[in-house]
């Protein structure tokens, strides 16, 4: 059997990571089915913690894929298809919530233009209930023909049974301890319930009604229709109908797939060489037609997918990502596609190969015949095309530019104030202030009724956090002015003080348009007047054409009374950050400052806002020629390098911690796991068997999962650190380098390259960002040579944090730096070298060894 790969059609890497807790039940946050609204091809829904999402894939790439997202106010644990309503065509969406159902009808309004098509989920009916929900399964119980009746399973293994809002009845299971997988099978009006005891058991509908609470309560025992003990934990079952009679039960094991017939029959049984994640059945052809095939997809840890017709392998291919959850969909564009959706939250829409890579040097045939007046006519309707698009383009422009300038927009800072008190984390004696600082735009347009709504986001880089992230406004009455707080949230070093302000305009006929600003933050939100008590071993020199500076004037965020106090004057300043406590100073000479630190990283923020309000100071001054100059040497340039590698260094060295801590804390859940098993067997055997040793290595392992746990949360604060300092260090160079004669271009594309505003809580992947940008700019735009390439060529099997890449990485960093500085000063850059007590030279000898 060859191996095929799965061709990739439609993917949405937009989505965040998936985190729905639905237990064994992987499909469970993914569903595909047709509304009457989109009656085309199907929709994709998707359940993603707090959020429900919609698509609509298509292959027109200037169509947005995303119908509705929508926040929900709890947990999403499952979602279903189907009519739970009486009097509705159209299908229904119902979400499962800890201690409540959901049920929606997704309703499209159209718009004016093609683009503007409103879609709205609208609530139908909620039911609540007292016991917590862990999975659900919908049908017509009861041979209903005109709704769908609804059970819920709990945690404790009982059955709900409820239509619409009424609840029907409740079966108890004294034999289930987890629960696990039911589905409902329509031909026989029975369902099959998976236990944790590894057996599976079907109960008809009626059985279920009659065991109700209250003849559990008379200790009356209900006998299953069949039962049949699969000797190990099933994860999923599907019931799909294969014949007019009788439908098929799937049920996917750790190693054995299952096939029923919905009467007990064994219709055949397989077994896998490699670990089953996720299973998708489907029928060729019609349940009716003699000739209907029963198909099997199964797709393995190791992002395999593997098709069967009963026990005989049709096709096997790779997959992108190691995929969850696994379905089929019929698109308009594609009948018959793939839909897996993996653990990164990536759902992919993808079609089964027909190129085989047998012979990989035998060349492509091509056997089509070109018609060149077919060709021709084509090419002159894409230029029709092209010239209405030019004509209208002036009139979108126009109105989208009237509407950006009938809104005015003013963003500015308040004065920082004192709000809550809170024990500094690193010494119960100090104290830190939390002080917050208000963020006030305000809006005014000519013509409110031109605006529909406006959505304002903040984003700002770690330590700074805002107290509402994302404020939204339905519609305008005259001027709105919206406010929002600003405050510190961790010790970390500061590198950006500013604030990034997005507006996202909707106005009356869908359009949208998007407008920035940004502000920047009061030096008294992250800083405090300070005494000097040690000399700095760092200083920075700064050279200006003022002769009189005055900081009491620059410094204008403090008042002179607070500045000039604990031995500071108007020639010299020494300012403490709040989180950190570490300091820096300047002091001003005639003709130059400098600025005196202990390390780098805190002289980046410093040296921005001071050159900022030095350049204020010169304007208030009537002075119109300002200029300045930073003055570093060669040996400053070393140091700053070498600090800067060493950040990276340190940030790489915690990403592999992490990478280890989280391997770790994946065998520690499946050693959990698999004990819990053994424990559920001997729970369920009769009598009980000996669970002391067992117990005692659940407990262990329960210790070493909450102690990996906490550790993994140590990591990642502890990257988010590293992150900020290798910020801090990458910004003091990239602004150094700005004020030399490099060209803009050039150094437009470097700061591209490193991407330092790309470093997020959440997101610190930047070595794998910056590796393969960093290859072609040393290849290309600093045209290294043949040997240079090879040598600095990254590993390929390998990733960018094994040892070997990263040294590599590091030294392609380097000689970029030292490309740069040679560039901009003219000088030739040595790597630094260190002496001893007698003067003699000391060289580094793993500087000169290469990695093999």
């Amino acid at each position: 059997m060859s191996l095929f790969k799965v061709k990739q059609w439609w993917s949405n890497n937009k989505l965040q990571e998936t985190t729905c807790n639905i237990g064994t039940q992987c499909t469970g946050c993914l569903r595909v089915d047709k509304f009457n609204s989109y009656t085309d091809s199907d929709c994709i829904i998707i359940a993603e913690e707090f959020y429900l999402k919609i698509y609509k894939p298509t292959p027109n790439q200037l169509v947005s894929d995303i119908l509705l997202e929508t926040q929900v106010n709890d947990v999403i644990l499952q979602i279903e298809i189907g009519k739970f309503t009486a009097g509705t065509t159209d299908r229904q969406i119902i979400v499962l919530h800890p201690l409540k159902y959901v049920v929606y009808q997704l309703e499209k309004k159209e718009g004016l233009i093609d683009a503007g098509d409103q879609n709205i989920l609208k609530t139908t009916l909620k039911h609540t209930f007292t016991r917590r929900a862990y999975s659900l399964s919908c049908g017509p119980f009861g041979n209903i023909k005109t709704r769908d009746l609804i059970c819920v399973q709990g945690l404790d293994g009982s059955l709900s049974f409820f239509d619409q809002e009424t609840f029907l009845f409740m079966c108890i299971f004294d034999d289930v301890i987890i629960p696990g997988p039911i589905c409902y099978i329509a031909s026989c009006d029975s369902f099959v319930i998976s236990k944790s005891t590894w057996i599976l058991e079907i109960y008809s509908y009626q059985q279920l009604r009659e065991f109700s609470e209250v003849n559990l309560r008379q200790n009356k025992k209900n006998i299953p229709q069949w039962i049949y003990n699969a000797g190990e934990e099933i994860s999923s079952v599907q019931v799909i109908q294969t014949s007019t009679n009788f439908s098929s039960i799937v049920a996917l094991g750790e190693r054995y797939l299952y096939c029923f017939q919905d009467n007990g029959l064994m219709k055949y049984m397989l077994k896998f060489e490699y670990m089953p994640v996720c299973v998708c059945a489907y029928l060729i052809g019609w349940f009716y037609e003699p000739t209907s095939r029963l198909l099997v997809m199964v797709a393995s840890d190791d992002a395999k997918l593997y098709i069967y017709e009963s026990t005989t392998l049709l096709w096997s291919c790779d997959l992108l990502d190691p995929p969850i959850a696994l379905t089929r969909c019929f698109l308009k564009s594609l009948p018959g596609g793939i839909v897996t959706l993996s653990a990164k939250g990536v759902v992919t829409v993808s079609y089964l190969g027909t190129e085989p890579d047998l012979n990989s040097n035998a060349p492509p045939m091509i056997n089509e015949t070109i018609d060149p007046e077919e060709v021709q006519a084509v090419l002159e309707k894409v230029e029709e095309e092209l010239q209405s698009i030019l004509e209208t383009k002036g009139e979108v422009g126009n109105y989208n530019l009237g509407v950006a300038q009938s809104i005015k927009i003013k963003a500015e800072v308040g004065k920082p104030t004192q709000n809550l008190y809170q024990e500094y984390p690193n010494d119960s004696e100090e104290a830190l202030h939390l002080i917050m600082c208000p963020v006030i735009v305000t809006l005014s347009c000519e013509d409110p009724n031109i605006i529909e709504n406006i959505q304002i986001t903040y984003a700002c880089h770690p330590p700074f956090a805002c107290s509402e992230s994302v404020i939204s406004l339905d519609g305008m009455n005259g001027t709105e002015i919206v406010e929002s707080q600003v405050f510190l949230t961790s010790d970390t070093d500061i590198v950006d003080t500013y604030i990034d302000i997005t507006l996202t305009i909707t106005d009356n006929i869908r359009k949208i348009i998007v407008l920035e600003k940004k502000v920047s933050l009061p030096v008294s939100l992250y800083c405090i007047p300070a005494t000097l008590d040690t000399i700095k071993n760092i200083k920075l020199k700064i050279n200006t054409n003022l002769t009189e500076i005055n900081f009491g004037r620059i410094f204008s965020d403090f008042s002179e009374e607070d500045l000039f106090t604990l031995g500071n004057s108007p020639e010299r300043v020494t300012l403490a950050y709040r989180p950190t406590k570490k300091t820096v100073t300047i002091i001003a000479h005639d003709g130059y400052c400098t600025l005196e630190a202990d390390n780098f990283p805190e002289m980046t923020v410093v040296l921005e806002h001071f050159i900022s309000k030095l350049s204020d100071y010169a304007t208030r001054m009537d002075k119109k020629d300002f200029k300045y100059e930073i003055n570093w040497s060669k040996d400053l340039f070393k140091q700053i390098t070498f600090k800067f590698l060493k950040s990276v260094e340190i940030h790489a060295k915690h990403r592999i911690k992490l990478k280890g801590l989280e391997d770790g804390l994946n065998m520690l859940q499946r050693q959990f796991t698999l004990v819990q098993k053994r424990l559920l067997v001997q729970y369920g055997s009769l009598p009980p068997g000996d669970c002391e040793s067992l117990e005692f290595l659940m407990r262990d392992t329960h210790t070493r999962l909450v102690k990996c746990a906490h550790q993994i949360v140590q990591c990642k604060e502890d990257i988010c650190r590293a992150g900020c300092t290798l910020v801090a260090m990458g910004r003091l160079l990239i602004y150094i380098f700005k004020q030399s004669s490099l060209e803009s271009f050039k150094m437009k594309l470097v700061e591209e390259t490193l991407c330092l505003n790309s470093l997020y809580d959440d997101y610190q992947d930047w070595e794998e960002a910056v590796s393969q940008s960093l290859s072609y700019i040393m290849n290309n735009v600093f045209k290294n040579t043949e040997k240079d390439r090879e040598k600095l060529a990254p590993v390929t099997e390998q990733g960018v944090l094994s040892h070997i890449n990263l040294k590599r990485f590091l030294k392609q960093i380097r000689i970029l730096l030292e490309k740069l500085f040679l560039e901009a000063y003219g000088e030739e850059s040595e790597p630094p070298h260190q002496t001893n007590s007698r003067g003699n030279q000391i060289i580094r000898i793993e500087e000169f060894v290469d990695v093999i």
